[in-house]
């Protein structure tokens, strides 16, 4: 099989739920995203308990921009934890999901998003961009006659290509001491965040310049009014996923002067994908939280630490069920769901993923088959390879598993409407 982990574990667990996919598929109608709760909790209890286990207390704010389907936002507060939120769309669905405590990031905070923080202000922490949401928000707060919770994102070195957000690191003590003229505002936060993390290097850079600038910056007296460090998101999860051998640049288009498509078929690509590596939960729970042990605690003796996982918790716990409508030839069929269901093309020319037929299921044997969808549009396009025992046939059903981080949230009605979810 063409794994790069051991997923052992993922395909025992869809073996065993092989024939309940298959019911589903028979009594509702295809497409579906399909939630899975336990596969969402398992999730949260790995992410926590890496950092418990080296002696850290990590509060997660599940970021809803990963997967914002009311089951999981709900799943998680169920748990007991809570969520970040960057707009006010997903502040009224984190409310709606019950979350006791929200953190509201987000860049470029209008009035009106302001106004909707003071009046959930008892819930919610902002992390501040600039100078002129911080007065915008005192303004709006004391109006209220309520004090809001806040803090402030910074970006160092390992933040390049993110400077939009925020404010420098080296701006940070002049924020803190505007902050401190308002009586409207209990500013005790610090936020920085880093996307697409394989490995825990740049969190730990970044806490170590900022340990050394908070060192030389501020009194002690300061330091100990923070109380929280929010580390942002970006965990990447060991997910089952991979990059096309025949695109490993990933480009948007297929070059004419080379028939890959015909290449794919006749199976002549002795790699057909390489390997997407994150290291495990674990090693990023070990390296970070040494560092915060041995580098922040001091700096900062009150501080909680906050993570904003998104992709780590949603990323497994959502699939696609599709039903094979119209084989065109042995090496081509169009599926009843289309990658509105994802919102861009995916896995067109960026993204393998496997897809299982589970009519004729084989964990083995993987075969050169273009799986369509069914938009009016040639692009369109699930995968280059298929998991079948036998011919694909009409009527099979199709699963696509663990693909739930920025597809359900990136969705679009394009063409068709967006499936519903059926709730495992």
């Amino acid at each position: 099989m063409n794994t790069f982990y051991d997923f052992t574990e993922r395909l025992t667990l869809i073996k065993k739920q092989k024939s309940a996919f298959l019911k589903i598929a028979q009594h509702s109608k295809t497409p579906l995203y399909l939630f899975d709760k336990k596969e969402a909790q398992k999730n949260l209890k790995t992410f926590k308990n890496a950092f418990r286990n080296e002696g850290i207390g990590i509060n997660i704010f599940y970021a809803v921009k990963s997967n914002y389907y009311h089951g999981l936002l709900k799943t998680v507060v169920e748990e007991g934890e809570n969520l970040d939120v960057s707009s006010q769309r997903e502040l009224k669905l984190a409310i709606k999901a019950g979350a006791k405590r929200i953190i509201y990031t987000g860049p470029a905070k209008i009035k009106e998003d302001l106004e909707l923080i003071v009046k959930h202000y008892k819930k919610i922490s902002v992390n501040l961009e600039s100078i002129s949401e911080l007065k915008l928000l005192a303004q709006i707060a004391k109006e209220k006659k309520v004090v809001v919770r806040c803090g402030v994102r910074i970006y160092t070195k390992m933040q390049n290509g993110w400077t939009k957000f925020g404010i420098p690191m080296e701006e940070l003590a002049t924020f803190f001491h505007e902050a401190q003229k308002y009586k409207s505002i209990h500013f005790c936060g610090i936020h920085f965040h880093i996307s697409f993390n394989k490995k825990p290097e740049k969190y730990i850079k970044t806490l170590e310049v900022l340990s050394e600038y908070l060192q030389k910056n501020f009194t002690q007296t300061e330091r100990e009014k923070f109380e929280y460090l929010d580390i942002g998101g970006g965990f990447y999860p060991q997910q089952w996923q991979s990059i096309y051998a025949w695109n490993k640049d990933q480009e948007a288009t297929i070059p004419e002067e080379r028939d890959y498509i015909k290449e794919i078929l006749e199976d002549k690509f002795s790699s057909r994908t390489l390997t997407v590596y994150a290291q495990p939960i674990e090693i990023f729970a070990k390296q970070i939280s040494h560092t915060l042990k041995t580098e922040v605690q001091k700096i900062l003796p009150n501080v909680s630490f906050y993570a904003e996982p998104g992709r780590y918790i949603s990323h497994s716990c959502m699939h696609f069920l599709l039903n094979l409508v119209d084989v065109k030839t042995p090496q081509m069929g169009i599926t009843d769901g289309g990658n509105n269901m994802v919102g861009w093309e995916l896995f067109q020319f960026y993204y393998y993923a496997p897809i299982f037929n589970l009519s004729q299921f084989d964990e083995e044997r993987e075969i050169p088959f273009i799986t369509y969808g069914s938009l009016c549009t040639p692009d369109d396009i699930w995968g280059y390879y298929l998991y079948t025992k036998g011919q694909p046939k009409d009527g099979d059903v199709f699963l696509i598993p663990y693909q739930g981080a920025y597809t359900y949230t990136l969705a679009q009605q394009f063409i068709k409407d967006v499936p519903p979810v059926y709730d495992l």
